[in-house]
């Protein structure tokens, strides 16, 4: 049973994107980010200086992408023996793996995963320029617009932590970060009702944080702590930021990387066709994840431990820790694809 969250914090970030801000604003809004980040691990941004016309232009590619036949979109198939976030994945060849006491597998949207072109350790995969004209460029433009709007994140983070703008920024670039485009596909009533289906698993990110943006449609859920799972609505002229495995690591759990994962509407809720065929809403989302360099080493912040708190992880690379999450989350199986 879930409820919609209204609950979640709303960060202004102007003060970092501002040339007059001041220091006390800049202050105070990253010790409001942290602690929003320490309480619910999920917050709303807004003012973060993507437009709305940039955003519409993603979705509307998105949609244009998965419009095109499963041949077309073949050209840019995720390969079946990569462990690599790259390419289009089918519906049931990405998956998230069942948390203890789960019954049901999640059904994996489709994906589309795509990374900064200089990655070489990560290649992107395209299809032909002719299928799709003009959408390389556009994703290029907007995978840097991300990253532009991290660096005042990561800027407000690492103030409200350590009290020093340049600490994280200095542990991340734009060059090993994923960008997603998501799409979940139309399921009939009877298969929600039976419960054999349902969207993305619950599961937690391992990256430093996420940025997601999504369309209208419902379908996101947060666990929230002695409430249970909450509904959460996008909100318009705001993204939702998350703080993600790496990060909590980082900071010896003060953080919270919360558990989330895209659950079936209602029955009554988000359908359309008649009553005698009715289908969930199709619904697009687009996550960009933040991580580290994969050669930093990462070890538990300086004043998150001792005085009686210990210091629960080991020093490590993220290259070190990312081999180690992602076996088990492509399967193999040829059948799969």
């Amino acid at each position: 049973m879930t409820s919609t969250t209204t609950s979640l914090p709303i960060i202004d970030l102007s003060p970092f994107l501002s040339s007059s801000s001041t220091p006390e604003s800049r202050l105070k809004t990253a010790k409001e980010l942290v602690q929003a980040c320490h309480s619910t691990g999920f917050v709303y941004i807004t003012n973060y200086g993507i437009s709305q016309a940039l955003l519409d232009e993603a979705f509307s590619w998105s949609k244009k992408f998965y419009s095109l036949s499963d041949e077309e979109k073949s050209y840019a198939a995720h390969p079946p023996d990569s462990k690599l976030f790259r390419g289009w994945s089918k519906v049931g060849h990405e998956m998230i793996p069942p948390l203890e006491g789960e019954k049901k597998e999640g059904v994996m949207d489709f994906t589309l995963w795509h990374g900064h072109d200089s990655n070489a350790a990560q290649p992107n995969i395209w299809f032909p320029e002719s299928i799709l004209p003009g959408y390389r460029d556009f994703v290029a433009t907007f995978y840097d617009q991300c990253w532009s709007t991290s660096v005042p994140i990561l800027r407000a983070l690492s103030l409200g932590l350590l009290n020093d703008e340049e600490y994280l920024l200095d542990f991340h670039s734009n060059l090993e970060n994923e960008l997603s485009f998501r799409h979940y596909p139309s399921i009939s009533e009877s298969k929600v009702r039976s419960g054999e289906l349902d969207r993305l698993g619950a599961h937690t990110d391992f990256d430093s944080f996420t940025l997601l943006w999504q369309d209208e449609n419902a379908g996101l859920e947060v666990k929230v702590s002695g409430e249970g799972w909450k509904s959460v609505q996008a909100v318009k002229g705001a993204l939702l930021m998350n703080i993600g495995d790496i990060l909590s690591r980082w900071s010896n759990d003060y953080l919270i990387s919360t558990l989330h994962r895209v659950h079936l509407p209602p029955v009554d809720d988000n359908y359309m066709g008649d009553e005698n065929v009715r289908m969930t809403k199709p619904r697009y989302s687009i996550p960009y994840f933040v991580v580290p360099k994969s050669d930093k080493v990462l070890e538990p912040l300086e004043g998150y431990f001792g005085e009686g708190k210990d210091k629960k992880y080991e020093p490590t690379t993220y290259s070190e820790l990312y081999h180690n999450r992602v076996d088990g989350i492509f399967r193999q199986d040829a059948k799969a694809r």
